[in-house]
C-alpha cells in the first residue's frame, strides 16, 4: 500500500537494515518497536498489507502469532521476562496507530514498570536497542535460538 511504513520496512531492504530488525521469513518482519511500553517491546509486521487482524487470513494470523509465541519465550529466555502481553489493536479507537496489520510482543517484568498502555512509552537509549539486538539477535526462517 502506498505511503505505508510497516509496508516499506517489510518490502524494502534499504528500510530493513534501517531499522531494527529482528527475523525475517518470506511472510513477515519482526522489530524493534520504535515506541516501546516496555524493554524489548517487538512488532511482528507481515510484508502483505492487511488493514487489520480482522482483513487477513486466517493462516497469516496464525503464522504472525506462531512468531509471536516464539520471539515470547525467546524474551523470557534471554531478557528474563517474567511474562508478555502479545497483542494486536483493531482500528483507532482501539489503540491502531499503524493502520497495517501487526502484533506486539511485550515482556513483561515483575516489580518493573507495571503500567499497560500503549502511549506509555518507557525512554530506550541507543545501547538498550543495540544490547536488545545482541541478545535477541537477527534470524532468517528456519533458524532457532540457542
Amino acid at each position: 500500500m502506498k505511503n505505508c511504513v510497516f509496508c516499506e520496512l517489510g518490502n524494502n531492504p534499504k528500510k530493513k537494515n534501517e531499522a531494527d530488525l529482528l527475523y525475517e521469513d518470506d511472510k513477515c518482519v519482526v522489530l524493534l518497536d520504535l515506541y516501546p511500553v516496555d524493554y524489548g517491546h517487538l512488532l511482528v509486521i507481515p510484508k502483505k498489507h492487511y488493514l487489520n487482524m480482522l482483513k487477513a487470513p486466517d493462516e497469516v494470523v496464525c503464522h504472525m502469532f506462531k512468531i509471536a509465541k516464539k520471539f515470547a519465550i525467546l524474551e523470557k529466555e534471554r531478557l528474563g521476562a517474567d511474562g508478555a502481553n502479545i497483542s494486536t489493536n483493531i482500528g483507532k479507537v482501539a489503540g491502531q496507530a499503524v493502520m497495517h496489520f501487526h502484533v506486539h510482543v511485550i515482556p513483561r517484568y515483575n516489580n518493573k514498570r507495571k503500567s499497560f498502555g500503549f502511549g506509555s512509552n518507557i525512554a530506550i537509549t541507543k545501547e538498550d536497542r543495540i544490547e536488545l539486538k545482541e541478545l535477541l539477535g537477527k534470524r532468517k526462517a528456519g533458524q532457532h535460538h540457542q
